[in-house]
């Protein structure tokens, strides 16, 4: 005896049960086990976040649900991330559709840009496809002399479905670099694949793949990001089309599970500060006082270890830098975003061949020579360091992530082979910021700054770099410590020089600090949230003044 539906009592459940059979047999099965009927939401919300044990169903299509599911009975006590999707068609069919395909391939000139892509394949299929209103028996079909694939009228959806995803998309991969709220998917070798869920942290796949089922989808994608992958250079860095950026390593003699890939999904418009603020992963004073840095041209260094959100934190901070100002990025792989209209962005080549490569050493140079206020690296982690370095002495401020887990660290990877930055040169860098993914006191994994340093110089007596703290964050409160007035150096030594201000006037500059965080506050009530619209709001404010923009703001 089935599941009855209509004991369904949510109205857009009940309507996507009925659009979709195979959701409506996915929830038939999974309450027949005993289960308790899954909470659907068609827009995942903050409240969301906060279940204990989410058993929920949300749509990243118009035919594709994900099921986060708590009652896996899975082993290892990972929550189960479900994707439901139509059926596969018959075999026979698909490859009837494949060798038909192959017959008209060889006129058609497939787009770059992957929307084209998917709309040109799509088109093909309505004119290919001859719907009919039986079921079709493929052995009495011969598709050599055929010009129109007959299908039946049912299988139709499954059949584009599936065909779109293998000719067009990324096969398997499709559905998971669809969903929004993904920030990690991981194929760890032969067994089951794992995401990181913006929501719902690390969550476990019932996809189960083979060492032959990975090795030929990574050969397939790699004609979609053009790369080599063999076993001859069995490690890569690519971007996909839809932007992601994918680190594989290839073979089963480098990796003992079977080849492993690692996607980072990148959201086309960047998280921004007002975003990130009612997470707490910095809080007001903090914002305000980095938009006040980069306002004067400062350098910083955003350090943490893989996956703390440091391009994240990076992205949100372009907001403070003048709308006027002309940035160069450099990068090994495109992940920035910037909303500044004279921005410069340069990609590192590696064809294996020194002759033709072009280095993060290579652009930074010619960096310096396109007169740019702001240089942004991607990462810094080799002899491109002492460049940087020179830009910020000859007044390119430089802002780049780094992997440092503190000041000591930071200091003794920089000063230490291969970037040999002497320390009397330490002081051009400005700040170092540090953050990570850490548990917050509920025992939820959280990202918080977890202090903001200034860079004071050289202390030739003790041989080291000497740096104060402007920021700590507190574990046992998740509160941020800061001493207020008279805790920044940099307002004395830098910003008060550069406005033309006395020492008289410091307290002036812990007054703007409280104001422009009041602004930033009152931005996210008014609930200000993209990022574009962010980067205009803080245009605005530099135009007509902090006071006369919290006026306007107010009026919102």
């Amino acid at each position: 005896m089935g599941f009855d539906i209509s004991l369904v009592n949510d109205k857009k459940f009940a309507e996507a049960l009925k659009k979709s059979y195979h959701l409506a047999n996915h929830l038939t099965n999974y309450v027949e086990r005993g289960n308790p009927i899954p909470i659907y939401t068609d827009k995942l919300e903050g409240e969301h976040k906060k279940l204990k044990d989410p058993n929920l169903i949300y749509p990243i299509s118009d035919t594709t649900y994900i099921h986060i599911n708590p009652h896996s009975n899975s082993a290892d006590g990972y929550v189960e991330y479900a994707i439901i999707e139509p059926d596969e068609p018959d075999r026979t069919l698909m490859d009837y559709a494949d060798r038909l395909f192959s017959i008209h391939a060889g006129t058609m000139n497939p787009p770059v840009e992957l929307t084209e892509r998917f709309n040109m394949i799509d088109q093909y299929l309505d004119k290919t496809i001859t719907i009919s209103s039986s079921p079709i028996d493929y052995s009495k079909v011969d598709v050599t002399k055929l010009k129109n694939l007959p299908v039946y009228e049912k299988d139709v959806g499954n059949l584009k479905y599936h065909f779109l995803r293998k000719r067009a998309g990324m096969g398997l991969l499709d559905p998971f670099l669809t969903d929004p709220h993904l920030e990690d998917i991981s194929v760890v070798g032969a067994g089951n694949m794992y995401v990181i869920h913006k929501m719902f942290g690390a969550l476990k796949c019932p996809v189960f793949l083979s060492v032959e089922e990975i090795d030929d989808l990574i050969i397939s994608m790699s004609e979609q990001f053009g790369k080599t992958v063999s076993h001859a250079k069995p490690v890569i860095d690519a971007t996909l089309p839809e932007g992601s950026r994918i680190n594989i390593v290839f073979g089963k003699d480098v990796s003992r599970k079977g080849t492993n890939a690692t996607i980072r999904r990148f959201a086309s418009t960047p998280l921004s500060i007002t975003q990130i603020l009612p997470s707490k992963a910095l809080n007001s004073i903090e914002a305000a006082y980095l938009w006040m840095m980069m306002a004067e041209g400062m350098s910083v260094f955003i350090n943490g270890e893989t996956a703390s959100g440091k391009t994240t934190t990076m992205m949100a901070l372009t907001a403070f830098i003048p709308s006027n100002w002309k940035i160069v990025s450099i990068e090994d792989t495109p992940e920035l975003t910037l909303p500044h209209s004279n921005w410069i962005s340069e990609v590192t080549r590696d064809t294996g061949n020194q002759n033709s490569s072009v280095s993060m050493f290579d652009l930074l140079k010619a960096a310096l020579r396109q007169r740019p206020n702001y240089i942004f690296v991607g990462e810094i982690r080799g002899a491109e360091a002492n460049i940087a370095f020179q830009a910020m002495q000859t007044g390119h401020p430089v802002v780049s992530t780094f992997h440092a887990a503190n000041m000591t660290a930071l200091i003794q990877r920089i000063t230490n082979p291969p970037m040999n930055i002497p320390k009397t040169n330490v002081e051009n860098l400005n700040i170092a910021l540090f953050q990570a993914a850490v548990s917050s006191p509920d025992g939820k994994r959280v990202r918080r700054v977890l202090s903001i340093n200034e860079i004071l110089g050289y202390n030739p007596e003790g041989n080291n770099v000497m740096f104060i703290p402007v920021f700590n964050w507190d574990p046992g409160s998740d509160e941020v410590k800061f001493r207020g007035k008279g805790s920044s150096a940099l307002f004395i030594s830098k910003v008060l020089e550069k406005r033309g201000m006395s020492r008289k006037d410091e307290s002036l500059l812990y007054e703007e600090l409280a104001m422009r965080a009041k602004i930033l506050e009152k931005m996210v009530e008014k609930k200000i949230f993209n990022f574009y619209d962010v980067y205009d709001s803080i245009s605005r404010c530099r135009e007509i003044g902090l006071d006369a923009f919290m006026k306007e703001i107010n009026m919102l």
